[in-house]
């Protein structure tokens, strides 16, 4: 079984990582695959391939999209060729990985805020029309112990409409936090994962316990906060 942790971030989003720390970090960890899912971007996708290749490191190149104002929830999509653009509906973004050929998977869903985490009902709108490829029901993201139960209960009654179940660490410091929440999947490339996640065939695992420096975090959050929003308002992103 290889492990994976498809959801990371370097400093072309609000990553604290570039390509060669978070590919150093990944194979430190002992993963054998990760992908790269920068905010409304793809900038640094292609170096990490190329990285994860001269190391042995499979990458999967993919964008973490922000929906449309005001949630603006938050929607992952692997194996893409070319950004996605921010400020769609869900659906359409879920077309739009689709008519890439991608996958769609919801990231950290069910977090107690309304910003950038898709909700119960807001899920269930979507899956009446769209069927996803997968969600992460391990995650990192805050969460209370009632809200992992519901998210839980959710998968089951609905996860022939939700796909595989994924576990990301939704890493922004590299060798501080990834692996901390993983999936498993027979093989170890990306195409041995791409088939896992299509026939449901993943188990999401829990990893190591890890602690990101204070400072760190505090620069990083700053990075999320304040400089990102600005990026995606000016058009740099």
């Amino acid at each position: 079984m290889g492990l994976a942790d498809p959801h990371c971030h370097t400093t072309a989003s609000d990553g604290m990582a570039s390509p060669a720390q978070l590919v150093a970090g990944a194979r430190a960890a002992g993963l054998d695959l990760i992908a790269i899912t920068d905010h409304d971007t793809m900038r640094n996708a292609r170096e990490v391939r190329e990285r994860g290749e001269e190391a042995g490191l499979a990458v999967v190149e993919g964008q973490e999209i922000t929906t449309r104002w005001p949630a603006q929830t938050h929607l992952v999509g692997w194996f893409l060729a070319h950004p996605i653009r921010s400020g769609l509906s869900l659906e359409a973004t879920v077309d739009a990985i689709h008519a890439q050929g991608g996958l769609a998977v919801i990231p950290h869903p069910f977090m107690p805020t309304y910003f950038a985490s898709c909700q119960p009902a807001m899920l269930a709108r979507l899956i009446a029309d769209r069927r996803l490829d997968g969600i992460e029901v391990l995650h990192t993201a805050p969460m209370t112990s009632g809200r992992r139960r519901q998210l839980a209960v959710f998968y089951e009654a609905h996860q022939d409409r939700l796909g595989a179940a994924i576990g990301a660490s939704d890493s922004h410091f590299a060798g501080h936090d990834l692996g901390r929440a993983m999936t498993e999947f027979p093989g170890s490339d990306a195409a041995a994962f791409r088939r896992a996640v299509e026939e449901r065939a993943t188990v999401p695992r829990a990893g190591r316990r890890s602690r990101v420096p204070a400072a760190l975090a505090a620069r990083q959050q700053v990075r999320s906060l304040l400089e990102l929003p600005l990026r995606r308002l000016t058009g740099q992103l």
